[in-house]
């Protein structure tokens, strides 16, 4: 009889350990993360892409919607030489869009142009339109990241007596000085505009078809730039930066040369003991020395 019941006892106690032991692998296979494979986490990647560029696409429509109905605001007033109208818009009862409709001689007297801005949470949209017998036509288009813009203005930039079309914004990641400037240089016909140029803190000098800037990097261990224009190009001139030896200790000299202080070419270079005058006007100079620091 005892050992019937050492039997079953036994028995009992080898189930008992496998539901207990079933249970435990049951909590730790609860606890343990998920891992996923390389396919499902594409997957997952590319079902986000796609949510995006869907929304991206659907905010394209509302906000192609609301340049259509200020062209058409403007086109019924392309006969006038000076007009002025603002008002805001909330297309599909998403969010607001300010709208700015500007007709004048900006770019060239006696021959206005339309100006069209659309302000949104996110961007700066700058569409600008030139007369073409009784309808408007596009001649440039902008978008800048709300962020990063600071201001846009109209101004002779390369020195050809045309003025020019100019975004100014700042950079919004980075440890140092980044102001850029976007340059769409105004064409002989007066009508349209070349690409994009982009500088870097730059300082324009029309008079004599030059900019000079400073370059991206830590104060005291930048550079700094002259470029000129040749027609709708940019022509590099040189670049200006301290001597350097080991641990980047100064040696009191400037090094003139057109290559980067980072090219491996140290070729045409030429060392002077003092910053030449023309560079110590323009904006970021102090940046460059990095006097300010003192």
């Amino acid at each position: 009889m005892k050992t019937k019941i050492y039997i079953i006892t036994f028995i009992m106690l080898i189930l008992s350990c496998g539901q207990t032991n079933e249970k435990k692998n049951k909590i730790l296979d609860k606890k343990q993360p998920v891992v996923k494979t390389f396919e499902q986490r594409e997957k997952d990647r590319l079902k986000k892409r796609a949510k995006i560029e869907k929304e991206e696409k659907i905010d394209s429509i509302r906000l192609d919607k609301v340049l259509s109905d200020a062209l058409k605001i403007a086109s019924l007033e392309i006969k006038q030489n000076k007009f002025q109208k603002k008002y805001k818009v909330r297309p599909d009862n998403e969010y607001d869009v300010e709208v700015e409709i500007n007709i004048g001689d900006y770019f060239i007297k006696n021959n206005p142009q339309l100006i069209i801005r659309r302000l949104e949470p996110n961007n700066v949209h700058i569409d600008i339109y030139s007369k073409d017998g009784n309808k408007f036509k596009k001649v440039l288009s902008h978008k800048q990241w709300n962020l990063t813009y600071v201001n846009d203005t109209i101004r002779d930039i390369n020195g050809d007596n045309l003025k020019d079309f100019v975004i100014n914004w700042y950079g919004a990641t980075g440890c140092c000085l980044k102001g850029f400037s976007d340059v769409y240089l105004l064409r002989n016909d007066k009508k349209t505009f070349s690409k994009n140029f982009e500088f870097i803190n730059p300082t324009f000098s029309p008079r004599e078809k030059i900019i000079r800037g400073v370059t991206y990097g830590h104060p005291g261990h930048t550079e700094m730039y002259k470029y000129k224009w040749n027609g709708e190009t940019v022509d590099t001139l040189e670049y200006v930066y301290y001597e350097t030896i080991e641990n980047e200790k100064k040696t009191g000299k400037i090094v003139i040369s057109k290559k980067r202080a980072y090219s491996k070419d140290k070729k045409n270079i030429k060392k002077l003991n003092s910053i030449p005058a023309e560079y110590k006007k323009i904006e970021g100079f102090d940046w460059f020395t990095g006097n300010f620091l003192k």
